[in-house]
């Protein structure tokens, strides 16, 4: 079979895909659906099942989320609240009700007892009943978050031009960048954390240096539309959703467009991006009520093979440099003592080669603001 056959078949619907998240460890998509639903699928190459429809808001579902474990998935809504659900049954196990002064618009699971929503309201923490923290640098909607576990801080991209971080210890903004004259919509962090990727209205990916946070220090062009969703698929490789319908595959220093990989249609924006737990698929979402399959193993085997041909290549001069060392301990006593260059050249290129491969294993416009909540 060739690559991208592999894949289920679209997932349809009868109303708009507001939303949606992948199961961390299981073949299960959940769906945040503009008439307030919760749809739970267990997705497959012969076929898909419904495992559970959930009545969950009166208002739009903006968002949805499983927790790392997955065992529950939270849900937001246009009409201010927050559910958590049993993944298993759909059944509501906690509901915070108006906890925005505006529609809540972006979620984020940031650990096992704490996430993130968009808006003005703060970091919720489950002994508590008001928010533990409050932000309100921005002053339009915040279109997209990440975090980084390693500083402990979540980024913030939105509709004002902005892009926040925020150390989730503490109460104040830890850096707010430059005014874009653009609408900043998704954001990623690739390179192992170095690099920040953003889209924007204009259809531009902005990088942004860890730290550097007063302006981009680089830009890739190509996309005709705006990018509304970003997916990584490895610390060096995007996935991007564009307003046009097309998704493509960019890799980021070198910056280079590698081909499309999916297109939903014309006037089909994609809205959605995520990559499954395996690695197997990446799923979308955009304005034709589908979910899409695309198949991406093939690019995860390319991945593997040659990193398993770097392994050989590195065995077999491990080898070709031990041979000549041994040979000449073995002659230490018939020469005269007298080393080489190239024994050191050789030496030199085997610690670079060690080296370098420890290293690489190493819209909605009612909203304001960046919210944290823990574990409701």
């Amino acid at each position: 079979m060739n690559p991208g056959e592999n894949k289920p078949a679209p997932l349809e619907f009868d109303n708009d895909i507001f939303h949606l998240d992948l199961h961390p460890s299981s073949d299960i998509v959940a769906t945040g659906m503009i008439n307030g639903r919760v749809h739970c699928y267990r997705y497959g190459l012969q076929e898909h099942e419904h495992l559970w429809t959930a009545k969950a808001f009166k208002k739009s579902c903006r968002g949805v989320s499983f927790t790392p474990d997955g065992s529950n998935l939270y849900a937001i809504s246009r009409d201010r609240s927050i559910q958590l659900l049993d993944t298993e049954t759909g059944s509501v196990i906690r509901v915070r009700e108006t906890t925005h002064d505006s529609p809540i618009n972006s979620l984020l699971v940031i650990d096992e007892r704490m996430l993130a929503t968009g808006d003005d309201q703060g970091i919720w923490d489950s002994r508590k009943e008001e928010a533990v923290m409050t932000y309100s640098e921005h002053e339009d909607y915040i279109a997209d978050m990440t975090y980084s576990a390693q500083h402990k801080t979540l980024l913030a991209v939105g509709g004002d031009g902005y892009l926040s971080t925020w150390d989730i210890r503490k109460p104040n903004v830890v850096a707010m960048s430059d005014q874009i004259e653009d609408e900043l919509l998704s954001i990623e962090l690739v390179k192992n954390g170095k690099k920040a990727v953003v889209g924007t209205q204009d259809g531009v990916l902005s990088l942004w240096s860890w730290g550097d946070w007063g302006d981009y220090n680089d830009r890739i062009m190509g996309h005709p539309n705006s990018i509304e969703a970003l997916c990584k698929l490895d610390e060096d490789t995007l996935a991007t959703g564009s307003s046009d319908g097309i998704i493509r595959l960019v890799t980021v220093l070198p910056n280079e467009f590698q081909g499309a990989l999916g297109d939903h249609g014309e006037d089909m924006p994609i809205e959605n991006l995520r990559l499954s737990h395996d690695k197997k698929y990446l799923v979308s979402s955009g304005h034709d009520d589908k979910l899409q399959f695309w198949d991406v193993a093939h690019l995860f085997a390319e991945e593997s093979e040659a990193v398993d041909e770097e392994e050989t290549e590195e065995k077999a001069h491990e080898e070709e440099v031990k041979e000549p060392v041994e040979e000449k301990e073995e002659n230490d006593n018939d020469d005269d003592g007298w080393g080489t260059d190239s024994d050191d050249d050789s030496k030199n290129k085997k610690r670079k080669k060690t080296q370098k491969k420890n290293t690489k294993a190493e819209k909605k416009k009612d909203i304001r603001s960046t919210a944290f909540f823990a574990d409701m």
